[in-house]
């Protein structure tokens, strides 16, 4: 039997260097559940457009890692990234981060 734990999340995002010296910008969120989780985006609390480009991969049982890349200009304009972990056996988790320089 699967434990029925809630998930745990780690978001990272890009440091403020990154941003100011790169065109794309690159946030990862992992989530590390026993259950294969559906990882989803929000940009100040909406969801991206779908021309956003999303990438999940689960490296193992235990983690799946999502990455989220933007353009530098549009991330500049940001004031929140939250990362979302769903999946019908826990409560949604997430995590969300303040990247208003």
């Amino acid at each position: 039997a699967f434990p029925s734990s809630t998930p745990s999340l780690h978001l990272e995002t890009p440091r403020f260097r990154t941003v100011m010296t790169q065109t794309e910008v690159t946030a990862t969120c992992v989530v590390h559940s026993a259950y294969d989780a559906k990882v989803t985006w929000l940009l100040d609390g909406k969801d991206p457009t779908s021309r956003t480009p999303v990438n999940q991969a689960s490296s193992t049982t235990q983690s799946i890692s999502s990455n989220l890349t933007l353009p530098s200009s549009q991330w500049k304009t940001l004031n929140t990234i939250t990362c979302r972990a769903e999946h019908h056996c826990f409560n949604t988790t997430q995590r969300t981060s303040n990247v208003k320089g």
